[in-house]
């Protein structure tokens, strides 16, 4: 149990980050006699957001200035010991509050690895009996270009239609409207699509043309490129999808049961009256007596 859970911390506290083959222990930087190691360096990346982190990488000064954080860091926390706001009640509460995060982390990420995994036979199960989830509505594969007037959109449709335009040429040279733009849509299930349209589309065969489309003052002219009737998913395209639910499932529920078994042996007392004296904001609320 202690190897698993050192393997879930580590996975905490590197998320995202290799090693790359170089010891977390390695002294990159020093600071009045304190050794800043590559481990250091790696928290610090995982302290930022996914964007902050991808500027990081491709600053080739980023490293540098990650380093230079973590001094500023260490020689702010030196000098706050200084002053002894590490002894100060209130500070001490939220070390230890966020101690409890971490332990209450890690235990829980070591109760969902252990629970996660969930056979073929379970989700083949899961397919037979939720059969109705997997089925699809009609699809369409569309393309359209948007007009900045509907008598523009009549005059470009009817050359169109006469194969007077291409489309290639309407879409070059119609590109957008508003924040309406012209392009291939991709596979839309009917479900995607405004009604507008839809009463349209479903009109159309392969390779042909709605009529002009007002939505909300912007004209479109949809072209139906190919379409696929209502179906069912195979076992086969739904399997990982199922896979993976049943996977968040069994792990959330192993928490939960885990947390009630806890709270279930647990010795526990609470005081109402001192509960419903606290005030989390609003109406004041007056102090219990004789407490």
């Amino acid at each position: 149990m202690r190897a698993i859970f050192s393997v879930i911390l580590l996975a905490v506290l590197t998320v995202g980050i290799a090693f790359a083959q170089q010891s977390g222990d390695a002294v990159v930087a020093e600071v009045n006699g304190i050794k800043i190691a590559v481990a250091d360096v790696i928290a610090e990346m995982n302290r930022l957001t996914p964007e902050v982190q991808q500027q990081v990488i491709q600053d080739p000064n980023g490293k540098s200035e990650l380093v230079n954080s973590i001094i500023q860091r260490k020689l702010l926390v030196t000098e706050a010991k200084t002053f002894q706001i590490d002894t100060i009640s209130a500070v001490k509460a939220l070390v230890d509050r966020a101690a409890e995060d971490i332990y209450v982390q890690v235990l829980i990420n070591t109760i969902q690895q252990q629970n996660y995994q969930v056979t073929e036979e379970e989700v083949q199960i899961f397919y037979n009996e939720n059969d109705s989830i997997f089925d699809l509505p009609t699809r369409y594969n569309i393309a359209q270009i948007v007009f900045p007037d509907k008598d523009i959109a009549e005059d470009i449709l009817g050359k169109l239609r006469k194969e007077k335009m291409s489309w290639d040429d309407a879409a070059a040279k119609y590109t957008a409207a508003g924040d309406a733009r012209t392009g291939e849509a991709g596979w839309l299930f009917e479900t995607q699509i405004v009604p507008e349209a839809l009463a349209e589309i479903k009109k159309l065969k392969d390779n042909e043309y709605t009529s002009v489309i007002d939505i909300q003052g912007v004209f479109y002219v949809v072209k139906l490129l190919a379409s696929e009737p209502p179906r069912k998913q195979s076992f086969e395209e739904s399997k990982e999808r199922i896979a993976q639910f049943l996977s968040q499932n069994k792990a959330q529920s192993a928490v939960s049961d885990y947390q009630n078994k806890l709270q279930m042996q647990a010795k526990i007392s609470i005081d109402n009256a001192v509960l419903n004296s606290i005030n989390l904001g609003g109406t004041p609320t007056p102090t219990p007596q004789g407490q």
